[in-house]
């Protein structure tokens, strides 16, 4: 279990987060939503010790972060970040590989190929593999890069060991086949035992393949909770000024019915 308690950043006067609170179960995939400049992407960073805390503290089946060294959390932890292109003219296939390090010790190299194999494959880039990372377009790019943090986790999920996965909008650049088929992996990571943690704006993804969402506002938390309680009209107007609802039937995903025109 992932649990960050009270947590607070802040850069000079400005309050980027303020008491926050998340509890994530392994094979959950929970969903953090908000409008721009929410706080969201600097919850994640926080979740990864990528910025310092003023206080709160975050803690990983229920030993402090900053207990771990950082090649024991980054054996059971991977972060897709936003900012996921290079400037070097690595194949796709070294990008991936890169996963290995954290493991080399002790997963035979034959092993780890296996894994970086099976990551390609399940993101679709494997014809990709001899091309060079700058040569791809931004949503082949991200495809790589979820291929290389999936292959990272391949070990521990292998050895079924308690798991986490931080991603920061994995659908952005993407087209709509490739934003539910990203999804659709991230759920069935979590299926796998996994702790999913990931930064959406598509309220509908949110909605068909959330187990729980919190969503931010101004650095605080103000709702937590299954989709269908958190995405109701009257919060949607208080977070997003939009005249929005959640609409589901039984044969179809869930969908948003925004109305043309913002709450003024």
């Amino acid at each position: 279990m992932l649990q960050a308690k009270n947590i607070c950043v802040k850069f000079g006067s400005n309050t980027l987060l303020n008491d926050a609170e998340l509890t994530v179960e392994c094979g959950q995939l929970h969903v953090v939503i908000g409008p721009n400049g929410a706080g969201k992407s600097t919850l994640l960073k926080a979740l990864c010790d990528d910025v310092p805390l003023n206080t709160g503290s975050i803690t990983y089946q229920s030993k402090c972060m900053n207990d771990y060294k950082p090649t024991e959390l980054a054996q059971c932890r991977a972060v897709l970040t936003q900012n996921y292109d290079c400037d070097f003219p690595f194949t796709v296939q070294e990008i991936v590989d890169m996963s290995h390090f954290v493991h080399s010790e002790y997963v035979p190299s034959e092993q780890l190929l296996s894994y970086s194999k099976q990551a390609l494959d399940t993101l679709n880039v494997t014809e990709l593999a001899n091309k060079s990372f700058t040569l791809l377009s931004g949503g082949e790019k991200q495809r790589v890069q979820f291929a290389r943090v999936l292959c990272q986790l391949l070990p521990a999920l292998t050895q079924k060991k308690p798991c986490y996965l931080l991603i920061d909008e994995p659908t952005a650049s993407l087209d709509l086949y490739h934003q539910y088929q990203v999804m659709k992996l991230a759920r069935d990571i979590a299926n796998q035992g996994t702790a999913v943690i990931a930064v959406v704006h598509d309220l509908a993804l949110a909605a068909s393949f959330a187990d729980a969402i919190t969503m931010l506002e101004k650095g605080k938390v103000v709702a937590m909770g299954k989709p269908a309680d958190i995405l109701n009209r009257v919060q949607l107007q208080k977070t997003y000024q939009i005249d929005a609802q959640l609409s589901k039937q039984a044969e179809h995903l869930p969908s948003l019915n925004i109305a043309h025109t913002a709450i003024q």
